[in-house]
């Protein structure tokens, strides 16, 4: 049984893709340099890795078969303009595909992806999926406002691309039994969370786990990340397990406060 990757970026950074100022702060250790990216890519291909999409890995899991050795998934959440910019170029460049969930009401914002930019992702062969409407945390919201995220951004984006769109990314990661029933009553095939860690081959799952790449992501970790390397992430495995368990003490909104001061 086989463990492989799939890695959650955000944003890719260059002059000509900056941070907008008023969010520089919250996007900063989630954005990684253009220069970088092409590192990282170029690993994955040094390896002899294929970057793929969540889609990709989900049906061959589904079909019954295994993820190939060096599949590693690739997905981007928000729908930032530099997934059209400079994701979509360098990713076709090593025939790569990758999972893009877009947030509809960044869909034709300033720093957003443009529905021309949307639909020309899927056209070369990349895979859409939802990031919710207004990128709220379902958690925090009544069932029937969870539902709306749900069903509004899903509807915008399939009249933009004229087909179905069944693949899901909650906004920052949160999500909750309600959430998972909810999804599976309105068709969704497969979720991407930001749960931290590797998938098993084992057979297909409704909810992936995946691995941030973070502007702070080094060389040594970005490999054990690709070498399905349980001992190396052990300290990321760490933070993540002491996040949720704050996160599960304070509540939602004090552990967001609390999170928001440190990064300052």
């Amino acid at each position: 049984m086989g463990r492989f990757p799939i890695l959650m970026y955000h944003r890719i950074v260059s002059p000509r893709c900056p941070i907008p100022d008023d969010d520089h702060d919250e996007e900063a250790p989630f954005a990684v340099s253009v220069e970088v990216f092409v590192e990282q890519i170029d690993a994955v291909a040094a390896a002899g890795g294929r970057g793929v999409s969540l889609k990709a890995v989900h049906e061959r899991l589904a079909g019954g078969e295994t993820v190939p050795r060096g599949w590693v998934g690739f997905t981007f959440d928000d729908g930032n303009r530099s997934d059209y910019e400079h994701a979509r170029e360098l990713l076709s460049e090593r025939g790569f595909g990758a999972t893009f969930f877009v947030c509809g009401n960044r869909v034709g914002a300033e720093d957003g992806l443009s529905e021309t930019m949307i639909r020309g992702l899927s056209a070369d062969g990349f895979h859409v999926g939802v990031h919710g409407m207004t990128h709220r945390f379902l958690t925090t919201l009544s069932a029937g406002d969870e539902e709306q995220e749900l069903t509004a951004s899903r509807r915008l984006l399939e009249e933009i691309l004229g087909a179905p769109v069944n693949y899901f990314a909650p906004p920052g990661g949160r999500y909750s039994g309600r959430t998972l029933a909810t999804m599976r009553r309105l068709g969704y095939l497969a979720v991407a969370t930001s749960d931290f860690g590797f998938n098993r081959d084992a057979g297909a799952r409704f909810a992936y786990r995946r691995i941030p790449v973070r502007a702070s992501t080094s060389a040594p970790r970005l490999r054990a990340m690709l070498a399905g390397d349980v001992i190396a992430l052990a300290p990321l495995y760490a933070r993540a397990g002491l996040l949720r368990m704050a996160r599960g003490l304070l509540g939602e909104a004090r552990y967001q406060r609390l999170r928001t001061l440190a990064t300052k």
